[in-house]
């Protein structure tokens, strides 16, 4: 009995530090209903492949492409804003999530328009004549107006304020050189964490329009680690490998 405890505990404390990321998906539609469209009694969802890169919500995993299912749904945050928050096991990062926003269930979905400007910046065409959103998978918000690239109270989201992001070499052993571009921001701090979550190294520098940054890595074990470069109100995340 006593060895069967044990190995109980050792398995919780295991799956209680899996390392795991959060994206918060929002959209804005004041636009939408101006232009003669009735909220659905089911409000806002999301459909996309969420459960083929185990994303979860509070109430439990989400499915694929299955917007009618309760754990789709999406939560109304006041002037016509509807949120929500999506968690993703580590080995998702940088993968390609693809989605769309939904008013009820399919048939009253964004991506069908033909006066949509979702595409080229951040969708794609799904095959069909019709266009999914696209986001490369790292942790922070992604907010859009409906059918549309343009971010909530402001303009097109690809305008993010870091872009251009290597890491190398990686693996690596001894520094690493992160070299990235940013916009609207003074500064830049680069964050290393093991994957319990716990923060293993810290740089922040006064940044230009493009950047070298090398961070010391001899001193960490061998293994794998997550980076987060921020940069104003943006992050960027990725895998680092130590050999």
């Amino acid at each position: 009995m006593k060895k069967m405890f044990t190995f109980l505990a050792t398995a919780f404390i295991s799956v209680a530090s899996y390392a795991q990321f959060t994206v918060t998906y929002q959209v804005d539609i004041t636009g939408y209903l101006a232009g003669g469209a009735t909220l659905n009694p089911n409000g806002i969802r999301v459909g996309g492949n969420f459960g083929d890169f185990g994303g979860t919500v509070a109430a439990g995993a989400m499915s694929s492409w299955s917007p009618s299912d309760a754990n789709s749904a999406m939560t109304d945050q006041g002037n016509n804003i509807w949120s929500i928050d999506v968690t993703y096991p580590d080995a998702s990062l940088q993968s390609t999530q693809i989605y769309k926003f939904v008013n009820g269930d399919w048939g009253t979905n964004e991506g069908t328009d033909p006066l949509n400007t979702i595409a080229p910046d951040c969708g794609t065409d799904d095959g069909s004549g019709n266009i999914n959103r696209t986001y490369l998978l790292t942790a922070g918000t992604v907010c859009y107006v409906w059918d549309a690239c343009t971010a909530c109270g402001s303009g097109n989201v690809a305008e993010n304020a870091i872009n251009n992001l290597t890491v190398s070499p990686n693996p690596t052993s001894e520094v690493a050189n992160f070299k990235f571009d940013v916009n609207n921001a003074s500064e830049a701090t680069i964050t290393l964490f093991d994957l319990t979550g716990k923060e293993v190294a810290t740089k922040t520098i006064a940044v230009s329009a493009s950047n070298n940054v090398e961070v010391n890595t001899a001193n960490l074990s061998a293994g794998s680690y997550i980076y987060k470069v921020f940069a104003g109100d943006k992050v960027a995340t990725g895998k680092l490998i130590k050999q």
